[in-house]
């Protein structure tokens, strides 16, 4: 029962969220901050655009699927280490979207330069987000024993690694050496793991 309650929260509060967030920066900006489609000349990029969105489509399905009780789910204490991992994962995710202020966007905007996040988590990793994320899949796979979502998670965290990536570029070339400095203190999902060095493209 725990377990289906707390999926059901992540199903209630994750668009909750997202559309406060979402209102809130186009109040304060005068525009929709999803700006997907805006950076991406080769066909990868262009693809993982078209493709991307359908995580968030795909991942309140499974909470769906967890909450209404459909789901096979792994034996304790293995599960509840997987609860506990969804559970921080998502509040750090959801933290640090808004502790990200006025530069959070859905996508990479070219036109408009934002502000760096440095505070709060971003003092010593670069995509707290996406660190969240990555905390919340290692989470599923421990809670729901499924070849779909163990696939779905591997896919998922691959897509987060190359928007990370794409995302530091961008920062690179609108910050330069205050990004370069920023990238050399922090870690990329973690402290101190994916610091970048003095000389390493971005």
């Amino acid at each position: 029962m725990i377990t289906r309650i707390c999926f059901a929260l992540l199903f209630v509060g994750f668009p909750l969220v997202l559309g406060v967030k979402i209102r809130a920066q186009r109040r304060a900006l005068g525009r929709s901050p999803v700006v997907l489609g805006r950076v991406g000349q080769n066909a990868v990029e262009r693809w993982f655009e078209r493709l991307s969105p359908l995580g968030l489509l795909f991942w309140p399905a499974v909470w769906l699927w967890i909450a209404l009780g459909l789901a096979p789910l792994r034996a304790m204490p293995l599960r509840a280490v997987g609860l506990a991992l969804v559970a921080t994962g998502a509040a750090l995710s959801a933290g640090s979207v808004f502790l990200m202020g006025r530069a959070w966007r859905i996508g990479i905007d070219p036109e408009q330069r934002t502000e760096l996040a440095d505070h709060g988590p971003y003092r010593w990793i670069r995509h707290p987000i996406y660190s969240g994320w990555l905390v919340m899949l290692v989470g599923h796979v421990l809670v729901v024993p499924h070849r779909v979502v163990d696939v779905a998670a591997l896919a998922t965290a691959a897509g987060v690694l190359f928007e990370a990536l794409r995302e530091e570029r961008h920062m690179h070339r609108t910050f330069g050496e205050r990004y370069a400095r920023y990238a050399m203190r922090t870690g990329r999902f973690a402290p101190r793991l994916g610091s970048r060095r003095r000389g390493n493209g971005a």
